[in-house]
């Protein structure tokens, strides 16, 4: 009977339970994110991944970087083949996720002491149906206007403070051959960052229209239809890069950096690298500026939050090492490493003295006054939003017929689960 329960023993050692103690046998972590620093080779990284491994004796943490382009896809797939990583960016799935019972609830295992740690934007991102957290913000970030001041003074222009002054400045910009505004939108995400915030500024709740549960709110209702409209009239007056739905986010920023753009669009996480690989044009000349207001007294709202989501995989083998790997990483001295390392914009206030970028610490500023929703989590939504921009910005769909599709579309999506 002894011998018996010792092989018993051993067999359970064998397999692994997480104590909190060294493991009885080498256990991979897995970790995937689309950033291209967060893999073996970065110092920074190789200083949190190694300072976990030897906190825990047995463990490996083994990283994986997708693309962006691709990484939506791969995320799909690995659902679909119940093969997701122990720790990865939720994307736009972290509340499809948890809902389904594959991403872990952080509200059942960290206390509220943990969460008062993170801005409210960024956190409020990944809080779903009342308090359920399925992904942890693992930066801030928020969009601006990034100018190159040598061409708008070559041009003797200002930084326009209201869409109708950057539509009248675009015939000027374009004949002296630049791109008013470039962003690329080939993977489709860049679009509803820039339309979404207009939504707000026409007085819509974004929070709401992707809910789509509170009486009266639809997303054929005028903010949207508006948004959409603005968003036609800037394409149409020519502000955006020709054929933006073929380029990629990336090669947009090298016609800011290559001097053929007057202004370009993106967020908070743009200077860092603007750093490592922009042009000494670039660098020297670009001025950061909060996005155009409807009115010359409008709010500038401009998308604020997370994208950087840490998930936990539910049902994955090392789940209780996985929450551990997430608690270490958002340990302040831990945080201070990836936000000095990476240059980024902190989800948590405790890190902003890491923040060295001018640009950034200007941009931070902007989040209590001007920050606005602009990634979607309920079914449906993210797709049929992205597909209409698409439209509206290749001149396939009108505002107001865009509008209905999209909430057609979403309606249509959410009976399809209710039915399965």
């Amino acid at each position: 009977m002894k011998k018996m329960l010792a092989l018993a023993a051993a067999a359970a050692l064998s397999v692994w339970s997480w104590t909190g103690q060294a493991l009885a046998q080498d256990v991979t972590l897995h970790v995937m994110s689309w950033e291209p620093l967060q893999v073996e080779g970065t110092p920074w990284w190789d200083k949190i991944t190694k300072g976990f491994e030897a906190a825990h004796p047995g463990v490996k943490v083994e990283t994986n970087f997708v693309t962006f382009n691709q990484y939506l896809t791969t995320l799909a797939a690995m659902t679909a083949g119940n093969s997701l990583p122990d720790v990865f960016y939720g994307h736009v799935k972290a509340a499809e996720l948890g809902r389904a019972g594959l991403a872990v609830n952080y509200k059942d295992v960290f206390d509220e002491a943990f969460f008062k740690q993170f801005y409210p934007g960024p956190l409020r991102q990944f809080t779903f149906d009342g308090s359920a957290v399925y992904a942890l913000p693992w930066t801030a970030q928020i969009f601006g206007i990034f100018a190159n001041d040598r061409i708008m003074k070559e041009l003797g222009l200002a930084v326009p403070n209201t869409w109708d002054e950057l539509i009248a400045m675009a015939p000027k910009i374009r004949e002296a051959g630049y791109t008013p505004v470039a962003f690329g939108n080939l993977a489709r995400n860049v679009c509803p960052d820039f339309f979404l915030p207009l939504v707000a500024q026409y007085g819509g709740d974004v929070y709401a229209l992707d809910d789509l549960t509170a009486e009266g709110v639809t997303w054929d209702s005028k903010p949207v239809v508006d948004a959409l409209a603005l968003m036609q009239k800037l394409a149409k007056a020519g502000v955006f890069l020709d054929g933006v739905n073929g380029i990629d986010e990336r090669p947009a920023w090298q016609i800011a950096y290559q001097g053929r753009a007057a202004m370009l669009y993106t967020g908070s996480w743009a200077p860092a690298i603007f750093e490592a690989e922009g042009t000494e044009d670039w660098i020297t000349n670009y001025s950061v500026h909060k996005v155009p207001a409807v009115t010359a007294d409008g709010v500038h709202y401009t998308g604020d939050g997370s994208g950087e989501g840490w998930v936990v995989n539910a049902k994955g083998p090392n789940k209780d090492l996985a929450v551990e790997f997430v608690k270490y990483m958002f340990q302040p001295d831990i945080y201070d490493e990836h936000i000095a390392g990476l240059g980024g914009f902190p989800s948590m206030p405790s890190a902003l003295d890491q923040v060295k970028n001018p640009k950034v610490k200007e941009m931070v500023g902007w989040m209590d006054t001007d920050g606005a929703n602009h990634i979607l989590f309920g079914a449906g939504s993210w797709d049929a939003v992205s597909n209409v921009c698409q439209g509206i910005l290749d001149g396939s769909i009108e505002p107001a017929a865009g509008a209905a599709q999209i909430q057609a579309d979403v309606l249509a999506t959410r009976s399809k689960a209710a039915q399965q």
